[in-house]
């Protein structure tokens, strides 16, 4: 068992002690009280706490699945009340334990399953694709044909001024810390970079082992261009003095992201056609 959850259980640790909130505290309440404690406590900090980090993050944990606080708040009422037999608390206990370690075993094959299933849709996407280009070259319109166009007059492989490029748009790389579970989302991200600007909008786009990937776009090009031209290797001194600096000194890259429009080339004609192809397929 968990080394974490024998010290909750058996040290008889009140978890809403831990946050410093009370049983009745929301949902929000909580999420805020735990990146409070665990920003404080975090094993990186100076003078930080792992072992005092570990009871914050799994009292977090069981706080925010339903199932595990109602068991949590049986166990605990019942030691207090101290009107039980010991027979009966101590099989709630094992219980409450059973259902902890199924808990993160159950997390544990989801990560698992999501990753397999990420990698077979990735398998049949490019299966996919192929059997449609191989469709596109072997099927020719019944009604006009690439070969059919005047190549010099509207064929145009230059690179496009018009193309649809997002100017405001970039793909911002973070240190990524499994300790860090919950802390890092959209909402921190957007208070992070709005310092180089006005952000609309910020899109997270998973992780790997090493770092985590998000989109940000800005309210306008100057935004854009001050986050992409600012040295993320040097301090965080830029955040001094606000609640995220700890967390903009995970920042380590921004660079210009290009969403290309949806044409297949930069002649509209020669897109159309194509799209005939494709909706034949």
């Amino acid at each position: 068992m968990d080394g974490t959850i024998s010290v909750i259980i058996n040290n008889n640790v009140n978890i809403y002690d831990i946050l410093e909130i009370s049983n009745e505290s929301t949902s929000q309440e909580i999420r805020r009280a735990y990146r409070q404690k665990a920003l404080q406590y975090h094993p990186d900090k100076f003078q930080g706490d792992p072992s005092q980090f570990n009871v914050i993050l799994k009292s977090y944990e069981i706080l925010t699945n339903p199932q595990l606080k109602a068991k949590y708040d049986e166990l605990y009422a019942l030691k207090l009340r101290k009107k039980i037999n010991r027979k009966k608390l101590d099989e709630l206990t094992r219980k409450f334990q059973d259902e902890l370690i199924a808990s993160e075993e159950e997390n544990k094959a989801r990560q698992k399953r999501k990753y397999y299933n990420l990698e077979a849709m990735k398998e049949d996407g490019l299966k996919r694709r192929r059997i449609r280009e191989q469709t596109l070259v072997n099927t020719k319109s019944s009604s006009v044909s690439i070969y059919d166009l005047p190549l010099v007059n509207n064929l145009n492989f230059e690179p496009s001024s018009t193309s649809n490029v997002s100017t405001t748009t970039v793909r911002l790389k973070y240190k990524y810390k499994k300790e860090l579970k919950g802390l890092i989302d959209e909402n921190v991200l957007t208070k992070i970079m709005q310092i180089f600007g006005p952000v609309k909008k910020v899109t997270m786009n998973g992780h790997d082992e090493r770092y985590g990937y998000a989109f940000v776009e800005f309210e306008s090009d100057a935004a854009c261009q001050e986050a992409i031209q600012h040295n993320y290797n040097e301090s965080a001194k830029r955040w001094d003095g606000t609640d995220v600096r700890k967390l903009a000194s995970l920042l380590r890259e921004c660079t210009m992201s290009e969403t290309m429009s949806s044409g297949l080339t930069n002649n509209e004609l020669v897109n159309q056609i194509l799209q005939k192809f494709e909706e034949r397929c």
